[in-house]
């Protein structure tokens, strides 16, 4: 067993993965005090940047470090010890992990749940001087229902993917017990226990957050819904060519005063 080498790769995936979990834990405080109805901007209760910028930032570092290593060894192979296909093979699974990450990556930021109690306000009091047409009630009441199935669709992926992370960890250092000597194991203990309190501050912040999260679109669709109510009244009230023969009578009273 190639001591130094399972001890670089066990410091580089627990460097990884406590990183990961530190600045979960430090966007989760920072979500759950910055939950606000804002209404000049509808995105600002899910577009969380800082969340985005902070893991961005430590998968693209953990990514460089992959493919230095996957560059570094292919090269080996090539130059040093003429099996030009092993390196070409490295190359080839070190491009497909970054590809796999980087799609991974962008399905997760698309895929964010969007606040659309929020939008459907805004429109609506855009709309508020008009009157909505029975094709533009619909539209807005089928965003409303939308809006209700995605805030009943609660994804669990994050608190599993938190969970690996801790068990990962906790992994590493029975494993650091058993190979490594005492000052290394003790390290991967230590960083063991700052993950595990990190994972409990990270899901006792998300809840708070969620708590603030849901009272706030409580409020914005009680909003919607009176504002949706107040659309359907002159819809029901509506007679069929009404508007042609009030057009009709005000073209008559224009023509009686000249």
């Amino acid at each position: 067993m190639n001591i130094v080498a399972l001890l670089t790769s066990a410091l580089f995936i627990g460097a990884v993965v406590l990183g990961l979990l530190i600045a979960d834990a430090i966007v989760s405080i920072v979500d759950a005090r910055r939950v606000l109805d804002d209404d000049d901007q509808p995105d600002t209760l899910t577009r969380h940047r800082v969340r985005e910028l902070s893991w961005t930032v430590v998968v693209t570092a953990a990514l460089a470090v992959l493919v230095a290593f996957g560059v570094d060894s292919a090269a080996r192979f090539v130059w040093d010890e003429d099996r030009p296909v092993v390196g070409a093979y490295i190359l080839l699974g070190v491009t497909l992990l970054c590809f796999v990450i980087g799609i991974a990556a962008v399905v997760a930021v698309v895929r964010r749940e969007r606040p659309t109690y929020a939008r459907i306000r805004r429109d609506l009091r855009d709309r508020s001087s008009f009157t909505l047409d029975s094709e533009e009630l619909a539209e807005f009441e089928e965003r409303f229902d939308r809006a209700d199935r995605l805030r009943a669709r609660r994804s669990q992926g994050a608190l599993v993917l938190r969970a690996v992370g801790v068990a990962v960890l906790i992994a590493l250092a029975v494993l650091a017990a058993l190979t490594f000597p005492f000052g290394v194991a003790f390290g991967f203990g230590a960083a063991a226990v700052v993950g595990a309190a990190a994972f409990v501050v990270t899901i006792r912040a998300r809840a708070i957050a969620h708590a603030a999260y849901q009272a706030v679109l409580e409020s914005q669709r009680a909003e919607v819904a009176a504002l949706l109510e107040r659309a359907r009244i002159p819809a029901r009230g509506r007679v069929p060519g009404l508007g042609n023969r009030v057009a009709r009578a005000l073209a008559i009273l224009r023509e009686q005063q000249k």
